[in-house]
């Protein structure tokens, strides 16, 4: 007796081939004769696995064309029972977001799951693992990670919804969240501007990889074109003590002491401040973005992200991918933070 569950195998099979482009969106899949002979099951099984898919819109029945790969932009109806938040790595920023998602998740009965991308193993595949378990509801930090934007294309299709956090590039077949970068460089600029004058420094990560990151740089200089960025050696597992009193010596001592230094992150400007204290240097003011525990014994300005209502930003988000597939449209959300002045 065939077993009842190889339907389950051979409709994972072909969403694995959509999803990784043997079986191309628009073009036809093998007959169910064939798939039957390739499979060794037989043609009830695979009508069976066909029929889930067709009734998931992942494929059509065409006249003339047999089966076809039909993936739809719009996202998918189903609930939040589940919702997995996945990212390449749990750093402070992320861990604070996780906090208040919990939150929000607990209040609305959500059981939420934190995956963190294995090594060795794409962003891609991660993500396609969770759809064939059936988790649909994604939550997605790449920090220094990068995903193109036709696999997002296929997971939406293949019935995907999802919310990018923190990038600040705009998908048809995802919602970003992200901060309002120009209202953070704004306010850190004119604080600088009016506490120590116009000499004022941006330092960023040298990696800026992150959508985020480039962006600060670009709202930096929409506010000052001819200010200078320092770019400050860091990879994805964070700065050696060696690199930030190096950087300390070359670029504040022996060249050119600015008024005020803007720093693109917390960590950054946290170890930044730690070294200059200990290099003796206290005529240069030090703002950040984000604001941490030692922010505050630093006595740094920060300007706070909004963890709170990017949590609530993503789950309305995820609430009306879930609820009204038909009208859902991809859309960029940027959420305002505010300064923290410690004078």
């Amino acid at each position: 007796m065939e077993n009842e569950l190889l339907y389950l195998t051979l409709k994972n099979d072909i969403m694995q081939k959509i999803f990784n482009g043997s079986y191309k969106d628009g073009e036809a899949i093998p007959s169910e004769r064939i798939l039957a002979q390739i499979n060794g099951m037989s043609r009830a099984t695979v009508r069976k696995a066909l029929e889930i898919l067709e009734g998931d819109g992942i494929i059509e029945r065409t006249l003339g064309k047999g089966t076809v790969v039909s993936l739809k932009d719009q996202s998918y109806r189903g609930n939040l029972n589940m919702i997995a938040l996945v990212a390449p790595a749990q750093r402070r920023f992320f861990a604070k977001f996780i906090n208040n998602f919990q939150r929000v998740a607990d209040r609305n009965n959500s059981l939420l799951v934190f995956i963190q991308q294995s090594e060795g193993q794409s962003i891609q595949d991660t993500l396609f693992k969770l759809l064939l378990n059936n988790i649909h509801n994604v939550v997605i930090w790449l920090d220094y990670e990068t995903i193109d934007k036709e696999y997002i294309r296929r997971l939406r299709g293949l019935g995907m919804n999802i919310v990018f956090f923190d990038i600040t590039v705009s998908s048809p077949y995802a919602d970003c969240i992200c901060l309002d970068n120009q209202d953070a460089l704004s306010k850190l600029y004119s604080y600088a501007l009016g506490k120590r004058g116009g000499r004022i420094v941006y330092i960023s990560r040298e990696n800026t990889r992150p959508s985020s990151y480039h962006e600060r740089e670009q709202a930096f200089l929409n506010l000052s074109p001819l200010g200078l960025i320092w770019n400050f050696p860091w990879d994805h597992q964070g700065s050696a003590k060696e690199n930030t009193d190096k950087f300390i010596f070359d670029n504040f001592l022996p060249k050119y002491k600015p008024d005020t230094v803007i720093c693109s992150d917390g960590e950054l400007g946290i170890q930044l401040k730690s070294a200059m204290i200990q290099a003796g240097i206290d005529d240069v003011l030090l703002v950040s973005l984000d604001d941490f525990e030692e922010s505050a014994e630093l006595a740094i300005t920060c300007y706070r992200q909004p963890y709170d209502l990017y949590a609530e930003a993503i789950y309305s988000s995820l609430i009306d991918q879930n609820l009204d597939p038909s009208h859902w449209t991809a859309a960029m959300h940027r959420v305002k933070g505010y300064l923290i002045i410690r004078d």
